[in-house]
């Protein structure tokens, strides 16, 4: 690393698009600590000369390039690992849309699920994760930059909350149907918890989340169990799996609204003519969306074939 850095954006300030790849130098310096025991190198390399410094150490942040950082301690300066500091200061950020954090960076373990709007912190990066935390600073995990914004998401734009508290009357099951039809059962029981509130934790018939909701509403209507979450009941095999061109009503709907390695995230149930219903995280209510256009349609992967009639 050269005294003469290019000026850019560091890597630790959160933007559209946070820049980790490339040589970045600060308008001003930042206040950092040191997150673990670890040495400092007289120079940007492992190889060169390195003293050994102590977890919460205060420095500056002077400059940060491929993954390291030039520090300034009283009139020492140095270089370290960037992974190895933390904001004094951390940067307020919002979730954009429903993302995994992981336990570190390499992805590979998921610690939780956010939802569109969540406040985390940014204290680091490393590699192609910033390391963020939570208001009180008791939980730390790893997210990709992309889901983050310094500005705050507005729920009022969402495509993913946009919908209805009514079928139309076409679509509508109806008691003599229900009678008549398993899948008219399902939908008819289906129609009828539109309103009723989402939660993460679900207490049926209270309340729901979207597994919860396609659980209930084909058990009451057939006596059929599916699985217990999305991803298990998107997954399940025993069901006939349609493609978007054919599906049917009363099929179950599967979307990929997380960026991780499943590609079912959320269930609803088909009505017909582009429509489903489901119990929305984003609404915080069960309800009516369209499949045709939009967000569920860039979203949707398959369909499940619950009950054949």
């Amino acid at each position: 690393m050269s005294k003469r850095i290019p000026r850019m954006l560091c890597a630790l300030i959160v933007a559209a698009a946070l820049l980790l790849a490339s040589v970045s130098a600060l308008a001003d310096s930042i206040d950092v600590r040191l997150n673990t025991t670890t040495k400092v190198y007289q120079k940007a390399s492992s190889s060169a000369r390195s003293v050994k410094v102590p977890k919460g150490l205060r420095v500056k942040l002077e400059a940060c390039a491929e993954g390291w950082g030039k520090i300034a301690y009283k009139s020492y300066t140095a270089y370290v690992k960037l992974k190895y500091l933390d904001r004094v200061d951390p940067l307020k950020a919002y979730v954009t849309e429903s993302a995994s954090i992981y336990q570190d960076a390499s992805g590979s373990k998921r610690l939780c699920k956010v939802s569109q709007g969540t406040v985390v912190y940014v204290v680091g990066v490393d590699g192609s994760y910033v390391r963020v935390q939570n208001d009180a600073g008791t939980q730390t995990g790893y997210i990709k930059p992309s889901k983050l914004s310094s500005s705050k998401v507005s729920y009022s734009t969402s495509s993913s909350a946009s919908g209805s508290d009514s079928v139309p009357d076409s679509l509508s099951a109806t008691l003599a149907g229900a009678e008549k039809s398993k899948i008219e059962r399902a939908i008819y029981v289906a129609q009828a918890l539109i309103g009723t509130p989402y939660a993460s934790k679900a207490n049926p018939p209270k309340t729901f989340d979207c597994a919860s909701y396609a659980y209930y509403c084909f058990r009451r209507a057939d006596g059929i169990t599916l699985e217990g979450t999305s991803k298990a009941q998107g997954y399940d095999d025993t069901y006939e799996k349609v493609d978007y061109d054919h599906l049917k009503r009363g099929d179950l709907v599967c979307f990929d609204t997380v960026s991780d390695d499943d590609l079912c995230d959320h269930v609803g149930i088909y009505l017909g003519s582009g429509y489903f219903l489901h119990a929305s995280s984003a609404a915080k209510k069960v309800m009516l969306s369209s499949l045709s256009s939009g967000y569920y349609k860039r979203t949707f992967s398959w369909g499940r074939r619950i009950i054949n009639e």
